[in-house]
């Protein structure tokens, strides 16, 4: 009669195939880039991210965003009283998703659609 028990072996490979099957499922579509970088463009683009921030106004790090796939919103300036701060910039990755833009925050993995941006994907 065979045990129920698993051996550690068993265990560790039954673990190990979950959390494969895992990383998989978690696929958040076709890296991209901005079609178009104009100022309309990135006014909308800030417009999106800053309420997805819960923030009124935002800054967005100096990439070009028609050759990356990577937006970083810059941390608020430091106030006169400060000389430094370990806050670090908010990276959200581009992404075509059903014909649609995203832009896909890291840590979190939350989507925005960025309704009405051209998005392409990413030459590597």
């Amino acid at each position: 009669m065979r045990s129920w028990r698993r051996t550690p072996v068993q265990l560790l490979f039954l673990a190990s195939a979950a959390l494969a099957g895992a990383c998989q499922s978690v696929s958040a579509g076709t890296p991209a880039t901005l079609a178009a970088a104009d100022e309309e463009t990135v006014a909308q683009i800030k417009a999106v991210l800053a309420h997805a921030m819960d923030q009124t106004k935002i800054e967005i790090g100096a990439e070009d965003l028609t050759a990356t796939s990577v937006i970083s919103v810059l941390p608020p300036p430091l106030s006169e009283h400060e000389d430094r701060s370990p806050a670090t910039p908010t990276q959200f990755d581009l992404v075509i998703k059903n014909s649609a833009c995203y832009a896909v925050r890291r840590d979190t993995g939350e989507a925005y659609e960025l309704k009405n941006i051209s998005c392409q994907p990413l030459n590597r």
